[in-house]
């Protein structure tokens, strides 16, 4: 699904590499580097997390992980626009409380996305974003939250004008209950970094996106984001 004539593809798997998921900056950084060199059968990316830090400890983290994967997997910062433009990532994630009004300067051409909880944020998203995540569909296993269930995830996906992933428990078994809702791909995060060969956890997931096929859900538009491409 290539976006805009940015000639990146929006990925089917988004693996959020976060930092406390992982249990802290040592086992996050055993992640990465399992994670170098990532070959699946799906578009993949690797978004960088590293919630409440500030600005310079985020740049300190997401430059160590700009060098332990290298150009190997395509690397989205859930931060700062023009800092993963500065370190070379290919994308930005917003979450819902971050969305901009419209696409700032700093992040036009970088492959963008946001998270959503609802039809409102969707549509805000939509004016910014190349796709969004939805959820918690299920209960995370990365904190403790209630999932909003898949017919939630079929509303989404039914009013969506861009792709959306979902995301909050997605194991291997669940992959083809989002894909048959409408969702894109998913968003995982416990599910790989807190598996014992985070690696093979995205392959595993990767290979049930790839045998599972993708219809749009009955009344998706598809046209699109808005805004600078």
């Amino acid at each position: 699904m290539d976006r805009g004539g940015l000639g990146l593809d929006v990925p089917q798997l988004v693996v959020v590499a976060d930092v406390d998921a992982a249990g802290g900056e040592s086992p996050w950084r055993q992640v990465l580097d399992r994670l170098r060199g990532l070959r699946v059968s799906v578009p993949v990316a690797v978004q960088v997390r590293a919630k409440g830090r500030p600005v310079h400890a985020l740049r300190e983290l997401a430059l160590q992980a700009r060098r332990a994967l290298g150009d190997t997997v395509p690397l989205v910062l859930n931060g700062p626009a023009d800092l993963a433009r500065e370190l070379g990532f290919v994308g930005v994630h917003w979450p819902e409380s971050e969305i901009p009004p419209e696409v700032p300067q700093e992040a036009a051409g970088l492959l963008r996305s946001a998270s959503v909880h609802g039809v409102e944020a969707l549509a805000a998203a939509e004016e910014v974003a190349h796709y969004a995540v939805f959820g918690p569909v299920f209960p995370p296993g990365s904190k403790a939250a209630a999932g909003v269930g898949v017919e939630a995830l079929r509303e989404v996906c039914r009013r969506a004008r861009v792709p959306v992933l979902a995301v909050g428990g997605i194991t291997r078994e669940r992959v083809a209950l989002c894909v048959q809702a409408g969702a894109a791909g998913v968003t995982v995060v416990s599910a790989v970094v807190r598996a014992p060969d985070p690696a093979q956890a995205a392959a595993v997931l990767a290979e049930a996106l790839k045998t599972t096929p993708v219809h749009p859900p009955e009344g998706f538009s598809g046209t699109g984001s808005k805004g600078s491409r």
